[in-house]
């Protein structure tokens, strides 16, 4: 071994002569201390698990010769690992769980060779492989089954490779596993060296030694205890319980999403179909849903198609025409002319009234009569009939299990909610909330053929089978004055008293009730309230809920076949709609009845799937073929995914809802339009993805909640690495940095310091929460100290620390608009809901009151927007989002009205921002909204290249933008680097700052010098370049042009600052890119600069080393957030 150092130590010494100017190495030089230190400076862990001491040794003699190879050729090269080394035995089990046969079957299942390379992402849970040519990306979350199958190969991989490296790539032979020597660098806890100077440092501090130094035993990321003897042999045996159950959680995920992607969308094949109807008519290629079938009273002549134009005229009805060809148009519209003189087909939605109307400019060339015509050529209601049959002539028994297994799922995670709450918890519920082990076991008679425990694993025969009901327990389909529900179930108890609905979708999915009389109360409630009583109503068929003749339904043979006891078919005048009405109104009682007709005694799920499938094709023929104009106004959006089926029915089965959603399938609102939550469809993609996770893990996982957590459980998209939690959390941990100086003073001027106090003007106490450290006993807690409960109406309650006027810290609920990050809650009466003191966060999780009496604003919501209406709406101001506790609206709020544009599909951020102005502490609001597009790339002329600057690879616009910005370099521990070019050729004083050339390249040369001494790492350096330039911003200047904001005004560009955050030991490095921007109104002679509004806009770059086999050494990451913030001056 130490006749192999020398030689490596000769061949490094005799480049020296030859090596890079040692101007751009004098700061590096010192870089060997810190690599060594960081090994030696603490106490180093004991010995792990007892690998044979000549395999380390051949290890660090493999990896020592990557190293020179890395210095001498700039590539390291693969490297063998020898089997018996602590990182092969590593290598070998994971291994072993590639080769796997469930692992090896679904690798076939999904056309990817036997040979191909492999890159997982231990990180984000990812796994990329060319598949046909093509390289293919296989998520957690999708719905390809590798989240099913991947537990044992990602926790083996976070072992190998920790932290957020990229993606590991192991290239397996015979009889041999090579990896790179950034594997090896990054398992063992020391940094590939970059230069020769570190080259030759880290070889003099392992010359002398035969194995790598001992991990710190402070390495968070190389605990002892998860690289062990002992860690392997754990990880080998959950493999194996894994695996045993993986092929039934497999199954049953391909079945949910056969049952999705096969159920005929009746919206989508609207869509082809109007496809097909432009492309014939026009000979062109037009997505229908950019055509607009829009709908006035009156207009002029003129020359278009249709021989009129609408200037100022809003039209009273605007649809897409796919929804427009579902309609099937009216009576009216088939008299000759009426439909073209009322009518006409755009590119734009109602909103052009005062952009220029509607007219030639924005009109398709074709008559909506041509279209109407048409489509009468095609039997639209028979294609999807015979759609509807084929799909359950072959899915039937799919669909079943389906919502078999979401059934037993909702109850077993019911229970082990219900158990797991405090006393003080089960005092917030409604009683018809608090579901019980009894309760369980009455709902768990539908499904007789399986164990009540509820840990234990089911097998996907166990799902298939049938089975009656069990026991004493009565199953109904909820009847309401004789209408049956599709899939409300009912169970009750042989003596008829305690009564538990099943509501497929809802949360939670059961509801109990001491007695028939309470369930009847609950049904009136229901229709009292206009929001709930469509959510109950969205449970009936669509033909039940219309009013119509006695004698007109044709009499089926109910009770006959199985099933159709569900559909609902009567003889009443009343549909449920004007039923729900009048129990509204008091004028029924008594809704719910022992309804014979109602009763299951066979198969529960067989029942409910003959009830869905007749509810498909019932409520397709109704929104097809109705000639009632408010029948087809009302139900149009009632049209789901499969007509209704996933949106109403498949709640029934979350897994199959869950799986449409990932495959992208669109759900579109039901009754009442649906209230935003906030969330992306990112987010929301995510939510369905993880609750079906725990559908799988509840169902097949053997004492799923017998242990803490699950071995393998599946990492989040954009994991990080695991880090002790702080005792004392920073205040402004979640919010986005803001590099550089900024004016004004911050909310909070350092972590965990509260705010200056002031004396409370009314009295706290009488409204902390009664036995509230009760509640939030096992509640979570955010970094702010921030507690979250659900109450039993499903709505997210939140409380706070506080220290009252007796100096006793207690609990007192704060309003539902705080979120997190935001600096200022709202304290609220928990009787009156009222508010009461606006508070900040302050020391250990406490909260304070915020300074200034007065001075303080808080951006509340704007008012609940009314019911809807047919009037149009008035647009939203971003000014009703800023009002003071008085109701009066913030000061300087109108200002962003001025300017901006409000636009309803942008997720939007409503702050304060407060500065202090001769002696008061004042606000102002602060607007601000982020974009990001998940998909950067690099482009052509961006890419580094060799530069007449320094010693590396730059991007020419690096190189020229380092001369007009000034740049920041911060690295831990380390002081600041400040690169300022314009301000030293400001200091020649020269004449308009017009320096010759050769003096500005000189300060370019000194510049990237400096930079060079900064960051050592050439690769890194080239991949910085590419991101650090003024193009970076380009992304800002496109949001602010309009529609976002007003029209004339454009965006100007002014100050621009990069930081580049350098941290090469967490091997993460990122580049943001902060600039000012001004609008200025240009439909005038002059241009005019509005001077009452700040805008800043920040940019951030993630950049992290790679350890891949091949491929470039820099990853930049896909996300580049953008987040513009906007204030009145």
């Amino acid at each position: 071994m130490l006749a192999f150092i020398h030689t490596v130590r000769a061949k490094l010494m005799s480049l020296s002569v030859n090596a890079t100017s040692p101007v751009s190495l004098a700061s590096v030089l010192g870089a060997p201390k810190s690599i060594t230190e960081a090994q030696t400076s603490q106490a180093p862990q004991t010995s792990i698990g007892n690998p044979a001491q000549p395999a380390e040794t051949e290890l660090l003699k493999a990896y020592l010769e990557a190293v020179q190879r890395k210095v001498l050729h700039n590539n390291a090269g693969l490297i063998t690992v020898p089997p018996q080394s602590n990182l092969g035995q590593w290598l070998g089990l994971y291994r072993a769980h590639l080769e796997h046969p469930v692992v090896q079957g679904w690798l076939r299942e999904q056309q990817i060779e036997p040979n191909t390379l492999l890159s997982i992402n231990p990180s984000t849970g990812t796994l990329s492989a060319e598949v046909r040519g093509e390289t293919k990306t296989f998520r957690l979350t999708d719905t390809s089954g590798w989240g099913q199958i991947s537990g044992p190969l990602l926790a083996a991989a976070r072992i190998i490779a920790p932290g957020n490296n990229g993606d590991l790539r192991v290239r397996l032979g015979e009889n041999s596993i090579q990896v790179s020597a950034k594997v090896v660098a990054n398992f063992e806890g020391v940094a590939l060296p970059p230069t020769l100077s570190q080259a030759r440092a880290q070889i003099r501090h392992l010359e002398h030694k035969d194995t790598f130094d001992p991990i710190s035993a402070d390495d968070h990321l190389r605990p002892a205890s998860s690289r062990s003897a002992n860690a392997l042999q754990v990880q080998r045996q959950n493999a194996a319980t894994y695996y045993s159950t993986a092929p039934q959680a497999l199954a049953y995920k391909r079945l949910a999403v056969d049952v999705a992607t096969n159920l005929p969308d009746t919206r989508a094949e609207a869509k082809k179909w109007a496809d097909e109807l432009l492309l014939k008519l026009t000979g062109k290629p037009i997505d229908s849903d950019t055509v607009y079938l829009n709908r006035f009273k009156g207009g002029e002549s003129a020359d278009t198609v249709t021989g009129w134009e609408h200037k100022f005229q809003e039209p009273w009805s605007s649809l897409r025409l796919p929804d427009a060809l579902l309609k099937n148009f009216s009576e009216h519209d088939w008299v000759p002319g009426n439909l073209d003189l009322d009518a006409g087909l755009y590119t734009q939605p109602s909103g052009q009234s005062e952009k220029g109307g509607y007219g030639k400019h924005n009109q398709i060339d074709l008559k909506p009569s041509q279209v109407m015509h048409e489509s009468w050529k095609t039997d639209f209601q028979a294609q999807m009939t015979q759609k509807i049959d084929t799909f359950w002539n072959t899915h039937t028994d799919s669909y079943q299990t389906a919502i078999k297994g979401e059934f037993v799922f909702q109850a077993r995670e019911q229970l082990k909610t219900a158990e797991a709450r405090s006393p003080a918890e089960r005092a917030l519920q409604a009683p018809e909330h608090r579901f019980n082990r009894g309760d369980y076991r009455l709902v768990m008679a539908a499904a007789g053929n399986l164990p009540l425990d509820e840990n234990a694993a089911l097998s996907m025969e166990q799902l298939k089978a049938q089975a009656p009901v069990n026991g004493d327990t009565q199953v109904h389909a909820l009847s309401i004055h004789g209408f049956k529900s599709s899939d409300i179930v009912r169970f009750s108890d042989d003596d008829g008293g305690r009564q538990v609905l099943y509501i497929p979708g809802a949360k939670p999915a059961f509801l109990r009730f001491d007695s028939l009389e309470k369930l009847n109360q609950w049904v009136v409630e229901q229709s009292q309230d206009p929001k709930k009583s469509q959510a109950l109503l969205a449970h009936f068929s669509l033909i039940d809920r219309q009013d119509h003749k006695p004698g007109i339904l044709p009499q089926l043979g109910i009770g006959l076949i199985p099933g159709l006891n569900f559909t609902g078919i009567g003889d009443k005048q009343d549909g449920l709609d004007g039923l729900f009405k009048k129990m509204a109104a008091g004028d029924l009682n008594t809704p719910v009845l022992n309804d014979s007709r109602a009763k299951i005694e066979g198969d529960v799920f067989s029942t409910l799937a003959t009830a869905a499938k007749q509810r498909m094709t019932n409520d397709t023929d109704v929104v097809i073929k109705s000639n009632s104009e408010v029948t087809r106004d009302t139900w149009l959006n009632d049209i789901t995914v499969a007509a209704g089926l996933l949106a109403k029915l498949a709640p029934i089965a979350a897994p199959v809802a869950g799986a449409a959603a990932l495959a992208g399938l669109t759900e579109l609102g039901l009754g009442a339009e649906k209230a935003a939550s906030g969330d992306t469809e990112a987010e929301r993609s995510d939510g369905v993805s993880k609750a079906f996770d725990g559908l799988l893990n509840t169902l097949f996982s053997a004492g799923a909640s017998a242990v803490p957590e699950d071995p393998f459980a599946l990492p989040p998209e954009k994991e990080l690495p695991n880090v002790e939690p702080r005792v004392q959390p920073e205040i402004n941990a979640t919010e986005e940095p803001t590099p550089g100086p900024s004016s004004g003073i911050r909310v909070v001027n350092e972590p965990g310091a509260a705010l200056p106090k002031s004396q409370p003007l009314l009295p706290m106490a009488p409204h902390a929460v009664p036995d509230g450290d009760e509640l939030i006993m096992n509640a979570p807690r955010d970094a702010l100290g921030v507690y979250r409960i659900t109450d039993s109406e499903g709505i997210q309650r939140q409380f706070v620390r506080f220290t009252d006027e007796t100096g006793t810290s207690k609990v007192f609920e704060i309003s539902g608009r705080y979120r997190t990050g935001d600096r200022f809650a709202t304290i609220i009466n928990p009787d009156k809901q009222s508010a009461v003191m606006v508070i900040t966060p302050g020391r250990d999780g406490e909260w304070a009151r915020a300074p200034g009496d007065g001075g303080v604003k808080w951006p509340w919501q704007r008012p609940i927007s009314p019911a809807p209406s047919n009037d149009l709406k008035s647009p939203s101001r971003f000014s009703d989002n800023f009002i003071e506790l008085d109701g009066s609206k913030m000061e300087g709020a109108d200002t962003l009205d001025k300017y901006l544009n409000f636009e309803e599909q942008t997720q939007y951020r409503f702050g304060v921002s407060v500065y202090e102005e001769n002696g008061t502490v004042k606000s102002r609001p602060v607007l601000s909204w982020e974009v990001d597009d998940r998909n950067f790339t690099v482009s052509a002329s961006e890419a580094a290249s060799p530069s007449k600057f320094g010693t590396s690879n730059y991007a020419g616009q690096f190189t020229t933008d380092i001369n007009r910005n000034p740049y920041t370099i911060r690295r831990p521990g380390l002081q600041d680097v400040e690169i300022n070019i314009p301000q030293q050729i400001e200091e020649l004083h020269i004449p308009g700052n017009n320096a010759e050339q050769s003096v500005v390249d000189g300060f370019i040369h000194d510049g990237i010098e400096t930079f060079e001494n900064a960051v050592p790492d050439p690769d890194m350096r080239a991949a910085i370049s590419e991101v650090a330039h003024q193009g970076s911003a380009a992304t800002a200047w496109r949001e602010l042009q309009p529609p976002r904001v007003k029209d004339d005004y454009v965006s100007s560009a002014g100050d621009r600052h990069f930081f580049i955050d350098y941290s090469p030991l967490e091997n993460e490095t990122k580049v943001t890119v902060t600039s000012q921007w001004k609008l200025v109104y240009a439909g005038g002679d002059e241009p005019i600069p509005a001077s009452d509004l700040s805008i800043t806009a920040s940019r951030t770059f993630t950049l992290r080393e790679s350890n891949a086999v091949d491929g470039p050494p820099v990853i930049i990451d896909k996300s580049a957030p953008t987040r513009i913030e906007v204030s009145p001056t």
